[in-house]
């Protein structure tokens, strides 16, 4: 299994003026990513998750760096 970086962007809005993107989480897998972010969805509710565009890309860490 690959590592990958999960983060979400929110677009401009009245909480956001400028728009926003959340810091990267380094995950061990994909399907752990997609895990967090279910959970993360539930966790903030069906409008922020609405606005929410999730970005999945391959890790590019160093190797000591920890993953969840």
């Amino acid at each position: 299994m690959s590592r990958v970086h999960l983060s979400y962007s929110e677009p401009v809005s009245r909480i956001h003026p400028r728009g926003w993107t959340s810091p990267e989480d380094c995950l061990e897998s994909r399907a752990t990513a997609e895990e967090l972010r279910d959970a993360i969805n539930v966790l903030s509710g069906r409008d922020a998750a609405r606005r929410r565009t999730w970005n999945f890309t391959p890790c590019t860490c160093s190797s000591s760096r920890e993953a969840r």
